[in-house]
């Protein structure tokens, strides 16, 4: 008897404290998985506010693209104003560029409504495409909203960022294989658009605001095309080919030439040959 409860004494003792061990390690586990749910979620939490960011400075810059075209619409006879002059010397587009603007010259380098410094000729030395133009100057018809440099309110919209806008002259290929500006005339132009989000104002350019700021960038064409107006409707004027769409037609003008529309409908119309009325 003694012998059986000492051994049921000693089994006893040798279990205890084991629930607490036990509880210890569920604890820890616990911990563990919930520190890692806390990770997770703020790192979803961190990429879905990248995106956000990503996506709205993409419209921004497709904001800018607009903007501009409405600015350069009201610059006349053509851009002659805003553009930088065109360089006399050829590019045979290998040689890296060692002058800011490839020795092309600003027409304005004012600093815009924050006190920020002009960024023409932003990354011209890395630009392998355009003899050190970079992005070009800063969009500036000498008005006094210009220059377009973080411009945060827009057409009396305010943007959740902002945007820049710069123009450089195309470049021409020569029949000796070199490059040059484009001279022939000053109604050709490329157009870059950067978009910025979020926007910190003036403090744009300090380290928490480069950092934490996402950037997307738009460049297009654009050509100065007059539009044809033929009648009250017709007054809407759109890109190259006229037309509010760029159709090359307004929406409210009335189509010519039934000959030519009943031959593209294959074939003459029937009884004696008629034309297809246009207008009705």
């Amino acid at each position: 008897m003694r012998d059986v409860r000492n051994g049921r004494r000693a089994k006893g003792e040798s279990e205890s404290g084991f629930a607490l061990i036990l509880a210890i390690l569920a604890l820890m586990l616990l911990t563990t998985l919930g520190l890692a749910m806390a990770t997770i979620t703020s790192t979803e939490l961190q990429i879905a506010t990248n995106y956000r960011w990503s996506q709205q400075a993409l419209y921004n810059a497709e904001a800018g693209v607009e903007v501009g075209k409405i600015i350069l619409r009201s610059v006349q006879p053509d851009w002659t104003a805003v553009l930088p002059g065109a360089r006399g010397g050829t590019w045979n587009g290998t040689t890296s560029p060692s002058l800011s603007g490839g020795g092309a010259a600003a027409v304005y380098s004012r600093a815009d409504s924050w006190g920020n410094p002009s960024r023409n000729f932003e990354s011209w030395n890395c630009d392998q495409k355009g003899n050190g133009m970079g992005y070009g100057v800063v969009l500036d018809d000498g008005g006094a909203n210009a220059p377009y440099q973080y411009v945060s309110t827009a057409i009396g919209q305010n943007l959740n960022g902002a945007f820049t806008l710069w123009v450089r002259r195309p470049l021409n290929f020569r029949s000796d294989a070199q490059l040059a500006d484009y001279s022939a005339d000053n109604s050709n132009m490329v157009l870059v658009a950067e978009g910025i989000a979020p926007f910190t104002g003036g403090n744009i350019t300090s380290a928490f605001g480069t950092t934490n700021r996402a950037v997307q960038l738009i460049e297009v064409s654009l050509s100065r095309a007059t539009t044809t107006i033929s009648g009250n409707c017709g007054s809407r004027s759109g890109q190259v080919g006229g037309g509010a769409l760029g159709a090359g037609f307004g929406g409210c003008e009335s189509i010519s030439g039934g000959a030519a529309i009943t031959a593209a409908l294959a074939g003459q119309a029937s009884g004696g040959g008629a034309e297809l009325n246009p207008n009705q």
